[in-house]
């Protein structure tokens, strides 16, 4: 992926004249660099940034240097269904078209988390019930998934780097090996401007636990795709509430199995099924100023 864009580039991409893009930069609309000569250099997150906030269309999406978004623009059909052309390009192990799908949707404006729990639901959905028809079955969620994968991590790299803001670490727990979930997860908070450590399967509750302390973090998250003991698991996830709203950190748990823990309105847990609850604590700790503070202890 390009890491800069020249002004002519970004407006060439976005359809407007040089001159109206150096005239962002000078307003302070569109954070800049500079090179030797003093010639104006934009990044591609923040130009991914300004797009999203501004509205703007993409006129010729080849211009920010993107080749995932390249590939999508040239072969997507304008009224295909998002959910259904991601299941084909998981399917069909075509990365490109998958991340080039995503990316162009956040273009456009869509968050995360309306990405997590739109297209990309219903594609894993219908991914999942593969290995079930047959050994090929299984091969294709297997290529699916991970192509699921690649298509969320180069989703990411659209996301402005944050340096100094509220830290949230999760993971999946002990006996749950599934990798996408939390990978999703740690791009939704960080599209909300959190700095993730995303922990990845197999992680031990006080890993976890040490992880928000040794970071500072002020939110966890917990993502269940695989629950084999629902009553030890949701003894568990209340000790680990307890522990971690000593240090004022909040605990999220979702993901596809989160039901089978019955939990209910237990103090110190946020249970949801879905991104646009992680979505809506990460936002509702930056309002109350909950965030800033904890991004202040981590940085002690």
């Amino acid at each position: 992926m390009q890491s800069v864009l020249t002004t002519a580039q970004l407006a060439d991409a976005v359809g407007v004249s040089e001159s109206s893009v150096k005239r962002w930069i000078d307003d302070g609309r569109i954070a800049a660099s500079r090179t030797a000569g003093g010639h104006r250099r934009v990044s591609v997150e923040e130009a991914a940034r300004y797009i999203r906030a501004a509205g703007l269309a993409l006129d010729r999406p080849e211009r920010l240097g993107l080749p995932d978004l390249s590939a999508y623009a040239r072969a997507r059909s304008a009224d295909a269904d998002l959910g259904e052309a991601l299941f084909d390009s998981l399917t069909r192990g075509r990365t490109a078209g998958a991340a080039g799908l995503l990316q162009a949707r956040f273009l456009a404006g869509a968050s995360v988390a309306q990405l997590v729990d739109g297209p990309l639901a219903y594609a894993m959905t219908r991914v999942g019930a593969l290995w079930r028809s047959s050994p090929e079955g299984v091969l294709t969620e297997h290529r699916a998934t991970e192509t699921a994968i690649q298509a969320v991590i180069r989703l990411r790299a659209l996301l402005p780097p944050v340096f100094d803001g509220p830290v949230a670490v999760g993971g999946a727990p002990s006996g749950d090996p599934y990798v996408l979930p939390s990978l999703a997860a740690a791009a939704v908070v960080e599209d909300e401007g959190f700095r993730a450590v995303n922990l990845g399967p197999q992680t031990p509750f006080d890993t976890l636990a040490a992880g928000v302390t040794a970071f500072g973090a002020c939110l966890a998250w917990v993502s269940f795709s695989s629950v084999e003991d629902p009553g030890g698991l949701r003894r568990d996830v209340l000790k680990l509430a307890k522990r971690l709203g000593s240090s004022g950190a909040v605990l999220v748990a979702g993901g596809a199995r989160v039901d089978r823990l019955a939990l209910g309105r237990e103090k110190g847990v946020v249970v949801g099924d879905a991104m646009a609850e992680l979505q809506a604590v990460a936002r509702g700790l930056v309002l109350s100023g909950r965030a800033a503070r904890g991004a202040g202890e981590a940085g002690r």
